[in-house]
């Protein structure tokens, strides 16, 4: 497990950084899951989890399933937990997506948001997350830092630790490698409106931002055929 991964999201967990993602995320991950026609009975893994919103979605689908959402880091998750506490389908772990310890084949559905381009080692981390779903399973996955989205690059270097920017191709090889089947891409788009009047943030310009939001999350899919 990469502590110095640990580290910074425990501070963005104190900082409140867990819900301001969800902010952020939820209008396109909402778009995702809806894609991933989740039965009542799945059972789900959600890779990279933060403060637990996506996993709280899922088990609204799977609610005759189990939902489990895992995060390297530990106050993330305990902020997951502390905010999950009405859904009785859901648990929430301190794991690594590169080392899933997890029977093969144990989940039907799996789901990561913003997280993939972080794992040092991502082919590793699809490769065990392969092993863990079953035959016919699913894995989906957003992304909103990658090659094609060029407004998307300003973030590298203010993150405080090393992240992958890989095109689209890039990442459709690796699912392949990793034995992922019916390899798909798509754009998803966030509804919510611009503001007429952007100070700065994410972006340094309100014209980055429109081109972001043109753009689009790139979401990628893969299917389990062992």
């Amino acid at each position: 497990m990469d502590e110095h991964l640990r580290l910074e999201f425990n501070e963005w967990a104190r900082v409140g950084r867990g819900e301001g993602m969800e902010k952020g995320h939820r209008p396109v991950g909402e778009q995702a899951i809806e894609r991933m026609r989740v039965p009542a009975n799945a059972q789900v893994l959600d890779i990279g989890c933060g403060s637990g919103w996506a996993t709280r979605l899922l088990a609204g689908k799977a609610s005759e399933g189990r939902v489990v959402g895992i995060d390297i880091s530990d106050e993330m998750i305990q902020l997951a937990r502390d905010s999950s506490s009405s859904f009785r389908n859901v648990e929430f772990r301190v794991a690594s997506a590169e080392e899933l310890a997890f029977r093969e084949s144990e989940f039907t559905h799996a789901f990561s948001m913003e997280s993939l381009y972080y794992y040092t080692n991502m082919i590793a981390a699809l490769r065990e997350i392969h092993h863990v779903l079953k035959t016919g399973g699913l894995f989906v996955t957003v992304l909103d830092l990658y090659l094609e989205n060029l407004p998307s690059h300003q973030w590298i270097e203010t993150l405080n630790v090393p992240v992958h920017l890989l095109g689209i191709p890039d990442y459709r090889t690796m699912f392949e490698q990793a034995g992922f089947v019916d390899v798909k891409d798509e754009r998803l788009y966030d509804p919510t409106p611009l503001p007429e009047n952007y100070s700065g943030g994410s972006f340094k310009t309100r014209d980055d931002l429109v081109q972001y939001k043109a753009n689009g999350s790139l979401m990628l899919s893969g299917e389990v055929r062992k």
